[in-house]
């Protein structure tokens, strides 16, 4: 078996971050015709699966920015999609939560997301998508790791 070198690597990179830019289109469209923007939709799809949190909290996890989340999730409390409550742990920091609207208008705009997507791929088996996400899982996994030793080694 011959593995694959840096350059190979470097070329796959290349082509995932093409493709991520056009899945990134997709879902910006799609979101939109639900009211919701990319930026939305991810706040939300991070809250119903991690719970309701801090704007701090969310923006940590999601690697993003405070202000953006702030500005997103503003839109977001205007539109009835989230709400804050009162924090147990924390008087001035408001916990978000994903209201049942907000709830539909994300799970709309999924299954749009998924018809869209299949439509766009028909031919794709379903062994070859499990494959693909086991080397995205792996070299995600791989870099995480090249990371952290970096990290410890300059503590």
């Amino acid at each position: 078996m011959k593995y694959a070198d840096g350059e190979k690597l470097h070329t796959l990179f290349q082509v995932l971050q093409g493709a991520w830019k056009e899945v990134e289109k997709v879902e910006e469209s799609v979101h939109r015709s639900s009211g919701l923007t990319g930026a939305q939709s991810k706040n939300i799809s991070h809250l119903l699966n991690s719970g309701p949190m801090t704007i701090s909290d969310l923006a940590f996890d999601r690697g993003v920015s405070r202000q953006s989340v702030q500005v997103a999730v503003s839109a977001l409390a205007e539109s009835g999609y989230v709400h804050f409550e009162d924090n147990p742990r924390h008087k001035r920091a408001k916990l978000l939560h994903v209201t049942d609207l907000g709830c539909s208008r994300f799970t709309t705009a999924q299954k749009a997301e998924y018809e869209i997507l299949r439509r766009a791929f028909p031919d794709l088996k379903s062994e070859d998508v499990d494959v693909a996400v086991q080397v995205l899982q792996m070299i995600q996994e791989s870099l995480s790791k090249v990371q952290e030793s970096k990290s410890s080694k300059f503590s």
